[in-house]
């Protein structure tokens, strides 16, 4: 009986033990499918189309890179913001497009692409608009000028996520939070369509453009230049950003 008893203690230690060394093995090993093709399902509600593309090359690290793009149209939700705007400006009537490309390395503390993960991104983005803004000029005349713009943005930031795993070839990735800086560039040209401002109104909308970038204090490195049609606007920024609550539905293989 004691035979018996200390035979399966034994047989019980040893496969405890092999059990032990072989989830060891797996964590250290790479994951038999390696890559895995995603689809930002929180972005489509925004009207933008975000393909992400992750492949694992350690057993604990991934690199991914994710291409969103926003075709040119009306803003999201731009009947709500209409409603809240009242009649200063028609927000429908702004078009803006966009494309961001964001490569980043990923860190999984426990196994690669399962799991909570750390990733470190890099960011580009390239936005333009297009925005009609109607106005009464001093003879009570209605006038549209037609504002346009471009604004390219590179940054760079940390985030945490979580992938998990659905069956043999599925995947859900949550990126829970992230903060990144970014520097962008923007030139803007508002154009009066048929104007030809004289001498003293192009002072006029020089010094009331330049007044609002003074007070704007975000605008650094701005430059303002005005003619008969019009006005064209440069200059740079920083500013913080979030990115995260977003899901990704994902295919692997």
């Amino acid at each position: 009986m004691k035979r018996t008893i200390l035979l399966s203690f034994a047989l019980l230690l040893s496969a405890t033990l092999f059990a032990q060394d072989d989830s060891k093995k797996s964590n250290s090993e790479m994951p038999e499918k390696k890559n895995a093709v995603k689809i930002n399902l929180t972005s489509l509600a925004y009207k933008n189309i975000a393909i992400q593309y992750e492949r694992a090359f350690h057993p604990k690290m991934a690199a991914a890179c994710q291409i969103r793009f926003m075709p040119k149209g009306s803003l999201p939700f731009s009947n709500s913001l209409d409603a809240a705007a009242g009649d200063s400006i028609d927000i429908s009537a702004i078009k803006v497009g966009s494309i961001t490309i964001t490569p980043e390395f990923r860190f999984y503390p426990k196994h690669v692409m399962k799991g909570f993960y750390i990733a470190a991104y890099l960011r580009y983005r390239n936005l333009t608009m297009d925005a009609p803004i109607t106005y009464t000029d001093d003879q009570n005349k209605s006038e549209t000028v037609i504002l346009g713009g471009k604004f390219s943005t590179f940054g760079g930031g940390l985030m945490i996520g979580s992938h998990f795993n659905i069956g043999k070839s599925f995947s859900l990735d949550w990126f829970i939070l992230g903060a990144h800086i970014s520097s962008t560039n923007m030139t803007l040209s508002g154009k009066v369509s048929g104007a030809n401002l004289s001498q003293t109104e192009q002072a006029d909308l020089y010094k009331e453009i330049n007044d609002g970038l003074v007070d704007n204090q975000l605008i650094k490195n701005y430059s303002v230049s005005v003619n008969p049609q019009g006005a064209d606007i440069a200059g740079k920024f920083t500013f913080f950003g979030l990115r995260g609550f977003g899901l990704n539905f994902g295919y692997r293989f």
